[in-house]
């Protein structure tokens, strides 16, 4: 009886079947195949032995996975590292440079002559001040940190500089603030300081006693020499310990300039470099105004029209007053060829001086004269101490001179004083119809002083007439530059003259050649550095440090 065979059954005998009529290589090969699988898979082990569908079905993979891998590892770590190392490189910067914004101080300055760094004197002059002192910049601080701020005289200027030492005077004194303005944009702004004529690149000290403007022709000065070319030196530096000492002082000597007798000198820059040293100046006419209370020095510069006896009589009201308690001075400046004044002459004998505008002094040593033998060197006697800044006075230039002389070393309660000589061998010229005499080699008087001391309420105090042979020794050009020593003695003798060489509140005028070569080396070591550094070693370096980085991840 014939048995009905399941399905199942059926096909497994078919597939036994089909298995039998293979070609006995084909079975060899497969018995050899099934013989070398790895034990693994027995049946011993059936979690190992699972098909590939049902590994792929639990997300499994031959070998290990790719995020495993050591390729991997090592690629991700340095990626990584160098986006951190980016990233925290960026946030320095950005932090430092804020840092450097707020507090200066921490920037380092590589120039040899500190010009990006206040001086002693000028730190000691903030750390002075007491009460608000605003400071204000016209320009953008964009346009100063880029330099491209225009000064008035059109030369380059550094108002980087001027923004980074106001910035350091502001972060060392809290009672010190500074801004910017951009006038353009804030026309009201120079509203403000209308009588000042206020332009783009000034800067405006204010406290609320008084106000200084310093001008681009304050901060920096332009000198030029004989072959054109020119150099500017940077006096930002004493600019600015001066404005802070003006606004902040509670008086001032006062210098009064007279303009009533067509006076030859051009005060610009001798009221400079007063105001610079803590002066305040004024202008006024002596036949008409009186002169201005408070007045400690009087200026008569190089007039060419006499004195009337009133204006004689206002002159010696003003040194012999017995109720001024400070030092009061008449500066006279005379020169060569100016002419006679008869009352001024006859007042300036009472003091035992007079002058010879008839002649003139003139070098014979070419050692001691500058381009003419009239633009002689003086030197600064020892005879009377001016206590100022500085004792040893590079050579003092006092072109076109007429000889002072001195009467007596005292007349009545009077006493004289040369202050700066010509050297031995100079000789006085004097012209008579087409002819010309020189005198004997000797020692001329430039300036002279004459004094007499009293006494105003137990305190002593000094009149004094100074007496100048050369107005041009007051020139700008001469009292805007440390080459010679005019503007420091010129300075210390005002101060002397006023009775305020010995205050604590004087400050020292000093100028810094601006973009001044920093670096000085041979040849020979300019050729180490180039060749040798950077074209040889420092390639070389680079070099070796990549053959190791590559060695070293060919290893990996």
């Amino acid at each position: 009886m014939n048995q009905e065979k399941d399905p199942q059954t059926a096909a497994e005998e078919e597939k036994v079947s089909a298995e039998d009529t293979k070609p006995e290589e084909e079975k060899a090969g497969a018995e050899e195949a099934e013989e070398q699988k790895p034990e693994e898979a027995s049946s011993e082990e059936p979690e190992k032995a699972e098909s590939s569908p049902d590994r792929k079905k639990k997300g499994k993979k031959d070998g290990p996975s790719f995020f495993q891998s050591e390729k991997f590892k090592h690629g991700s770590t340095a990626t990584a590292f160098t986006a951190i190392f980016i990233v925290a490189v960026v946030l320095v910067n950005v932090f430092v440079g804020i840092l450097s914004d707020k507090f200066p101080s921490i920037n380092f300055d590589v120039t040899k002559a500190g010009n990006n760094t206040l001086s002693s004197d000028a730190v000691t002059m903030v750390g002075k001040v007491k009460n608000k002192v605003e400071i204000t910049i016209c320009a953008t601080k964009e346009a100063c940190e880029s330099n491209s701020v225009a000064s008035n005289s059109g030369s380059a200027v550094d108002y980087a500089q001027v923004s980074r030492l106001f910035s350091e005077a502001a972060e060392r004194n809290s009672n010190i603030t500074l801004s910017y303005v951009d006038l353009d944009k804030q026309p009201t702004f120079a509203a403000e300081y209308k009588a000042d004529s206020i332009t783009a690149g000034d800067v405006i000290v204010k406290s609320d006693k008084r106000h200084r403007v310093l001008t681009s022709s304050d901060l920096f000065t332009t000198s030029y020499s004989n072959d054109g070319s020119t150099q500017t030196t940077s006096n930002v530096d004493s600019s600015l310990a001066s404005a802070l000492n003006s606004v902040t002082s509670d008086t001032m000597p006062i210098a009064a300039f007279d303009t009533g007798h067509s006076e030859q000198m051009a005060t610009d820059g001798y009221q400079h470099l007063l105001q610079n040293n803590s002066f305040e100046t004024k202008t006024f006419n002596l036949l008409t105004d009186k002169i201005p209370d408070n007045t400690q020095l009087l200026v008569l510069g190089c007039p060419t029209a006499d004195l009337t006896d009133d204006e004689v009589t206002k002159v010696d009201a003003f040194l012999s007053s017995k109720t001024a308690k400070t030092d009061r001075t008449l500066l006279v400046t005379t020169a060569a060829g100016a002419g006679k004044l008869d009352k001024l002459a006859s007042y300036l004998n009472e003091w035992g001086l007079s002058v010879d505008t008839s002649s003139v002094i003139e070098e014979t040593d070419s050692q001691k004269y500058v381009q003419s033998p009239l633009n002689i060197y003086a030197d600064v006697q020892s005879t009377l101490t001016l206590g100022g800044s500085t004792q040893n006075y590079a050579g003092i230039v006092a072109p076109g001179t007429a000889p002072v002389s001195i009467k007596a070393e005292s007349v009545g309660n009077k006493s004289t004083f040369a202050l700066i000589k010509s050297s031995a061998n100079s000789v006085s010229l004097k012209a008579s119809g087409n002819t010309t005499s020189a005198s004997n080699p000797a020692a001329q008087t430039v300036a002279a002083l004459s004094q007499v001391a009293t006494t105003v309420d137990g305190k002593n105090v000094h009149a004094n007439v100074i007496l100048s042979g050369s107005t041009q020794m007051f020139d700008s050009n001469l009292l805007s530059t440390t080459v010679v020593g005019n503007m420091s003695y010129v300075a210390d003798l005002s101060r002397y003259a006023t009775g305020t060489n010995t205050t604590a509140s004087q400050i020292s005028t000093t100028s810094r050649q601006l973009y001044a070569p920093d670096i000085s080396v041979t040849g020979q070591t300019i050729n180490l550095l180039g060749y040798g550094v950077f074209t040889i070693l420092i390639p070389l370096i680079v070099m070796i440090a990549g053959i190791i980085v590559y060695r070293k991840r060919r290893a990996l």
